[in-house]
């Protein structure tokens, strides 16, 4: 194929969000999905199966898939889908495990999507079109797209979308076939993800950035990323995240476009997807397993207050090589807090702690601890106090 998957280690690491191990897959995982009550399966491209995760991290195979699947669906009702690059076909697996074919593509399929009415859809990067199967798995040539289609993405109304890897654009193919160019990206836009308003984002693997293309088929860079970025994910709250595939990291972009660096994976994470908490889990094609990465940051840190004093402590649970500024703001007013190392006990045991502490005056303050290593800055923990 004209693409592959880029070997390249740039470690990269945040403090600001917890980051594990939540289950394990098979071999080589690439793309990741979550159902409705939070199962994870992933399509394990080194052993052609599909991996199940229960919400508690127990790992089961569920199901043999063709060759090399490279993403993964789920329909309302539970059957999972797997795009088969290696065999130019979809595979459903049912929620009791039972595989079968579902119907044939056109060459190279990588990305997949389901429409609301269950009909299948692949992004074929060898023939620049996407395929339409029907449930009943009724294969046909749903349009055309710009130069190597990689994955694809679904909107609300039935209109299909495509990165385009080698065209640096995004096709959009109504669901009478009429396909269009919606917009440009940035070099070689590998995820593609949707939001509430239709607004098309794409993560550009070589530039590291994320572009984002209106409905009207306006293009900008939303934000950068880590290296390499691979899969894409947004949440309710419309964060864009990315798994950054080179530097073993996941990157998190508000709306405004303020980037940081989530917290760290396996290696070489290249799908992503988020649960109904916002937990961010990955799959990593290279060590193998998902990654999860709790919504909550503030677990690192415990804030301790002195009402009488307005004196504010933040006792973080430090990660090496990162450091820690406590900043608080009020309105345009920021002060910055000192830190130094400590060392608390635990039972018989002896904790290293970063102490950072700030001395306030009356009013509403927002406190935040903000992680960083080198030149990359993480998500913050933050608390309001409010001083009589």
């Amino acid at each position: 194929m004209a693409f592959a998957l880029f070997c390249v280690l740039a470690f990269t690491a945040s403090a600001g969000a917890a980051s594990s191990i939540f289950g394990t897959t098979g071999s080589s995982p690439v793309g990741i999905m979550i159902d409705s009550v939070g199962n994870i399966y992933t399509a394990n491209s080194g052993s052609d199966t599909v991996t199940k995760i229960t919400p508690d991290g127990i790992s089961a195979t569920l199901g043999t898939t063709g060759r090399y699947p490279q993403r993964v669906a789920v329909d309302s009702v539970g059957n999972i889908y797997t795009a088969n690059q290696g065999s130019d076909n979809v595979s459903k697996i049912t929620p009791g495990g039972l595989s079968t074919t579902l119907g044939t593509t056109g060459h190279g399929p990588a990305g997949i999507a389901i429409d609301s009415s269950n009909n299948v859809y692949t992004a074929n990067g060898e023939s620049d079109t996407v395929t339409k199967i029907t449930p009943q798995g009724i294969s046909s040539t749903l349009g055309n797209t710009g130069k190597t289609p990689y994955e694809i993405a679904i909107d609300s109304t039935g209109n299909i979308y495509t990165s385009n890897w080698e065209s640096d654009n995004v096709s959009k193919i109504t669901p009478a076939g009429v396909s269009t160019i919606l917009g440009t990206t940035g070099s070689y836009p590998q995820g593609i993800a949707i939001d509430s308003a239709s607004n098309v984002y794409t993560t550009n693997n070589t530039s590291g950035s994320v572009s984002k293309i209106t409905p009207a088929g306006v293009s900008t860079i939303l934000g950068t990323t880590g290296s390499y970025p691979a899969g894409i994910a947004i949440d309710s709250s419309n964060n864009v995240y990315t798994a950054n595939f080179g530097s073993n990291n996941v990157s998190k972009i508000t709306p405004a476009g303020v980037s940081t660096i989530l917290g760290t994976t396996g290696s070489y994470p290249q799908g992503i997807a988020i649960d109904s908490a916002s937990n961010v889990y990955t799959a990593n094609w290279k060590s193998g397993g998902v990654s999860k990465i709790t919504s909550d940051a503030k677990q690192a840190v415990k804030w301790l207050a002195v009402t009488k004093t307005k004196t504010v402590t933040a006792l973080i649970t430090p990660a090496k090589g990162v450091t820690y500024m406590l900043t608080a703001s009020q309105g345009q007013k920021i002060k910055k807090g000192s830190c130094k190392n400590v060392t608390i006990k635990q039972g018989s045991k002896k904790l290293a702690r970063r102490s950072c502490t700030i001395k306030l005056t009356k009013g509403k303050w927002l406190l935040s601890i903000t992680p960083k290593q080198g030149s990359v800055t993480g998500a913050s923990s933050s608390k309001t106090y409010n001083f009589k």
